[in-house]
């Protein structure tokens, strides 16, 4: 191959898409990964009006309409797709990409622009906002199919870190059923979450055998999104959502977004992405400066918006002054104690550039 135009590191889920994409489109593209033909293991959801047009019906395993709850039950009045994986992977073939088995860095590549798609950096630090989940399959029809039931599980006292049952129909015949720490830092650990869940199912007379799924992964990157010649994807980008953990979508459509911009000699991640970024990570920091009490008051809060508001912060893809509109109208609708844990959350993303406007 003569000298690529795109060179992606990494070949997961976001790097995968961006390759794929990119070859598909005419592109010369060269990609890294020490594994490039590893399986993926983890279950991977989103929204179905998020799904790109360009994939095969038969990625996606199931469809349903889960409800949430807070403090009061909720009607989403949005259907949630489950993928199948395996499915997922074949459906982004990497015909015409020269892969190369091996590690690579950003440097060195020539006039290619790169896409960093490697995932995050190593840390065993305990102030790494990280997400963590213990997962079981029960057959369809065993429980129902809740979005996020946050209700503590039994044993569970209220002042304890907060976390959620993430339970969605993952095929026809089963359902999974997810107990999760939304983000903590540190996190509650998996063994922990298996405990809660465990009670849950005993309490409700459910039986599940051996974990399924074993989650653990950072919310954030330390290091910057974008720079001369390069960009970063999934959490080294913009398009892992800080305050959910939610990447799939967001890596899926930003591949075309990737192609167009590398075409035109743009870089794919804008200004304003970032700056939407910086706001769905303060709203992650408000969310971990929150008593667990709180963290439920925020959710019966925030599902009680208007849809679009909560449609608008939930995807990674929308713009900075949608997000910060969605966060002022849940600043507006909490209640006065609620308003101080976002305020100050939101303080170090608006206070710097008020103060240069001062200078």
């Amino acid at each position: 191959m003569s000298a690529p135009d795109l060179v992606v590191l990494g070949l997961g889920p976001a790097g995968r898409a961006v390759a794929h994409r990119a070859a598909a489109a005419g592109l010369r593209v060269r990609a890294f990964d020490p594994a490039p033909d590893a399986r993926w293991r983890r279950t991977f959801g989103l929204w179905a009006d998020e799904l790109p047009a360009w994939l095969p019906a038969d990625v996606v395993a199931a469809v349903s309409s889960p409800q949430v709850i807070a403090r009061t039950r909720r009607d989403l009045r949005r259907e949630y797709a489950m993928l199948d994986v395996d499915a997922l992977q074949g459906a982004l073939p990497l015909d015409g990409v020269d892969v190369r088995a091996e590690r690579a860095g950003r440097d060195g590549h020539g006039a290619a622009f790169v896409i960093d798609a490697r995932g995050p950096a190593p840390s065993t630090s305990a102030d790494v906002p990280r997400q963590t989940a213990a997962g079981v399959l029960v057959p369809a029809g065993a429980h129902e199919e809740l979005w996020m039931d946050w209700r503590p599980a039994p044993g569970v006292p209220d002042d304890a870190p907060a976390s959620f049952l993430y339970a969605v129909r993952v095929s026809p015949d089963a359902v999974l059923l997810e107990e999760t720490c939304l983000a903590g830092a540190p996190a509650i650990t998996v063994d922990g979450l298996e405990e809660r869940l465990r009670a849950r199912l005993a309490a409700r007379g459910v039986a599940a055998g051996e974990l399924h799924e074993r989650v653990d992964f950072p919310l954030l990157h330390a290091g910057p999104r974008r720079g001369r010649g390069w960009c970063g994807a999934g959490v080294r980008g913009t398009t892992l959502h800080p305050a959910t953990g939610y990447s799939v979508a967001g890596s899926l459509a930003f591949a075309d977004d990737a192609v167009a911009a590398v075409r035109d000699g743009r870089n794919p991640v804008t200004a304003d992405a970032v700056a939407a970024h910086r706001l769905r990570a303060a709203a992650l920091r408000a969310l971990l400066g929150m008593s667990p009490a709180e963290q439920r008051d925020f959710f019966e809060v925030f599902f009680g918006l208007p849809d679009p508001r909560v449609r608008a912060f939930l995807s990674p893809r929308s713009p900075a002054t949608t997000n910060a509109a969605a966060m002022a109208a849940a600043f507006a609708a909490a209640p006065w104690g609620l308003r101080r844990r976002l305020a100050r959350g939101v303080a170090p993303v608006v206070t710097p550039r008020a103060s240069r406007r001062r200078r």
